[in-house]
């Protein structure tokens, strides 16, 4: 019976995670899914711990990506390696919660909670294998109420919450709220880990009622913020356009035509989604014509993606490497800035060790060539604001969008790309990136994606406005929109200060390492006083 449990478990808690993200987005299962799991864990030894937990995140993270299943050049084999490589921190996690709750009975709630926000951050910055997907916090990306906790102790802090939760609900479901035979069990005694998961529970009862006032205020006074009116131009094009004969032509009679629609509203600023346009500035002097003929018949500030080369850049040239890149045209047509993205994808913008490491085909393709990365981000100005610029993968990362919001600027553009998929639940989990760092920064994101979501999100994390069509739809449809962006550059508690709940975490779990350590150097001092060295008195 215990191995048909844990299997029930195993599934129990997969399943309910992966129905808390988009497309499904029944955001309130994660408060509970981890439940199941972590009833499991309380009568596991290590190994079978890290087994359990591991099974589950292998499962999680399949009905999470399913849909890149459908991606080109992405097979069973190397979809299976990646689930298993997302998966590791669950089975890590499993091993850590087993090994402390045996210690610590009484701390799991703050023990879990503790190992698993450090996991999340772990791979987070792990070098080309770092990855946000599966953050227990993105579920809770439509409900900003919640999502306001990371104004304060970022992204990860939300993660804390979920996981304190789940961890304190097992307390009070389990027997007794402790391990069989022991006093309370019993009935002669009130377990201390309720004590302790009660009080846990109290705290995210008070964390979530100040943070959904401080999100009403913030709603307030969004009101009263200056504002940039912005045109968002959304053509709708997939990688299968871009191996057509007549794509160039396609785009540009798209956009162009789309553009013409939205100067009508007399717009400060046009923005056009990451690699829409087909060429590469400004080494094509025809392109940059063109699209400067754009920025004057507009009359407003032109934003494009595209791929930046220079002629005369030595090791470009050399490397035939491409850059990809956001160029900004004034009302004039010049080319007043420009970014060059810094952050790649790894096994699509680069090959990770090319060159000491031979790559598996059935992993990456033996055609992709490495892009050039930009060497610092950019400040753009136009005559009424200031903003910086992100572009796809970028703006996954809490860290590297905080230093860029820091730098004064009023608002900020995600620039994406997201023609490599058609399905509107994988739109909606890369859109939950988006919502946390305007949350986080309390910053308006002008996001701009090449088939949805693109519009203005505001410094709540709710959407301004935004390209949809007729019945609402705002993913897979071409149009355009203008909206008015909030302008400020106030910045919150973590922008300002970053992972400081994360340092915290770190030593609290060295204390729990530390008071396992320090009763037998206690027990040892007091034998050496009792008994001396040579056994005077």
């Amino acid at each position: 019976m215990t191995i048909v449990f844990d299997i029930l478990s195993i599934l129990c808690t997969s399943a309910l995670l992966a129905a808390a993200f988009p497309p499904h987005g029944y955001h309130f299962l994660a408060w509970v899914a981890l439940v199941p799991l972590f009833l499991r864990l309380r009568g596991a030894g290590v190994p079978r711990g890290t087994l359990l937990s591991f099974a589950a995140g292998f499962l999680y993270y399949t009905g999470l990506l399913w849909w890149l299943l459908r991606a080109e050049g992405l097979n069973p084999r190397n979809y299976a390696a990646m689930q298993l490589v997302h998966a590791w921190y669950f089975g890590v996690f499993g091993a850590a919660a087993s090994f402390l709750r045996k210690r610590f009975p009484s701390l799991d709630p703050l023990a879990f909670p503790t190992v698993w926000v450090l996991l999340e951050y772990a791979k987070a910055h792990i070098g080309f294998l770092s990855e946000p997907w599966g953050t227990l916090a993105y579920s809770q990306y439509l409900v900003p109420p919640v999502g306001k906790v990371s104004a304060y102790a970022g992204v990860y802090g939300v993660s804390f919450l979920i996981v304190a939760a789940n961890a304190s609900l097992s307390v009070f479901l389990s027997p007794g709220g402790c391990d069989p035979g022991s006093a309370a069990v019993a009935g002669r005694g009130f377990h201390p880990s309720r004590k302790t998961a009660a009080a846990v529970l109290a705290g995210i009862v008070v964390s979530l009622a100040a943070s959904g006032i401080s999100d009403r205020l913030a709603r307030a006074d969004s009101g009263r913020m200056p504002t940039l009116k912005v045109a968002f131009v959304q053509g709708n094009l997939y990688e299968d356009d871009t191996k057509k004969p007549d794509y160039s032509e396609k785009v540009f009679g798209k956009y162009i035509a789309l553009t013409k629609q939205a100067t009508d509203s007399r717009p400060d600023m046009i923005v056009w989604p990451s690699s829409s346009v087909p060429g590469r500035i400004p080494y094509d002097r025809w392109l940059v014509a063109r699209l400067a003929e754009v920025a004057k018949s507009s009359g407003a500030f032109f934003l494009v993606g595209s791929a930046g080369f220079d002629k005369f850049n030595e090791a470009q040239r050399k490397e035939q490497r491409i850059a990809n890149s956001a160029f900004l045209f004034s009302p004039g047509g010049e080319i007043l800035g420009r970014y060059d993205k810094m952050r790649l994808l790894p096994f699509d913008e680069y090959v990770p060790f090319r060159g000491y490491f031979r790559w598996p085909s059935w992993i990456v393709a033996t055609d992709i060539k490495d892009h050039y990365p930009g060497k610092e981000s950019t400040v753009f100005r136009t005559d009424r604001a200031r903003f910086g610029v992100l572009i796809c993968w970028e703006n996954y990362f809490p860290d590297q969008f905080r230093e860029l919001a820091g730098k004064g600027v009023d608002f900020m553009v995600g620039m994406t790309n997201e023609g490599f998929t058609r399905n509107p639940g994988a739109h909606s989990q890369m859109l939950a990136f988006y919502v946390f760092r305007a949350i986080e920064n309390h910053v308006a994101i002008a996001r701009t994606a090449s088939t949805g979501v693109s519009g203005v999100i505001g410094t709540d994390g709710r959407f301004v406005a935004k390209v949809q069509s007729a019945d609402g739809k705002d993913t897979d449809i071409e149009g355009e929109v203008t909206a008015d962006l909030p302008l400020t550059a106030e910045r919150t508690f973590y922008n300002r200060f970053g992972d400081v709940f994360v340092a915290v975490l770190l030593v609290l779990l060295a204390g729990m390492l530390l008071r396992m350590i320090i009763p037998s150097w206690a027990r040892r001092d007091k034998y050496q006083i009792r008994h001396p060295i040579g056994g005077m008195p």
